[in-house]
């Protein structure tokens, strides 16, 4: 919310310097210095969001090289190699199913209040359709 009235004072500025600018340089070189100034400061921005992007890359890089050995594509894969794939899969099957069910409820649970009020609406909104439909349909709302 605070966004909305940091962009408007960020227009005022942005004009109040293009102003300030043509009237001490002229049109063209106060225009030319104004753009120049936002060329900069996005220049400034890109460099930065690089550099985050960079120190996030190697973040998820070593975080994926401690779970590759760990991860359930590595089980997969040893299961397959072996003598008894079928056997072997269908273990790891049954030793993951408790586990996945566990946390898709955990999941379930914990995002259901937050999105209650969308599911209402969109219940409440569909019913309305729908009986809009029929009565379109069946005539009666035609007049």
């Amino acid at each position: 919310m605070a966004a909305v009235p940091l962009l408007i004072a960020f227009g005022f500025a942005t004009a109040a310097a293009a102003y300030w600018a043509t009237e001490s340089l002229g049109p063209l070189l106060g225009n030319l210095a104004v753009a120049g100034a936002f060329v900069l400061i996005s220049l400034l921005v890109y460099a930065l969001a690089r550099r985050r992007e960079a120190q996030q890359q190697a973040r998820a890089s070593e975080e994926l090289a401690a779970l590759t050995e760990a991860s359930p594509f590595a089980a997969i894969s040893r299961a397959i190699q072996s003598s008894n794939a079928t056997q072997a899969l269908f273990d790891l099957a049954k030793s993951a199913a408790p586990v996945a069910a566990k946390n898709a409820a955990r999941v379930a649970l914990r995002e259901a209040p937050r999105n209650l009020p969308l599911l209402l609406g969109a219940g409440v909104g569909l019913m309305v359709a729908s009986r809009l439909v029929n009565a379109m349909t069946n005539g009666r709302g035609r007049h």
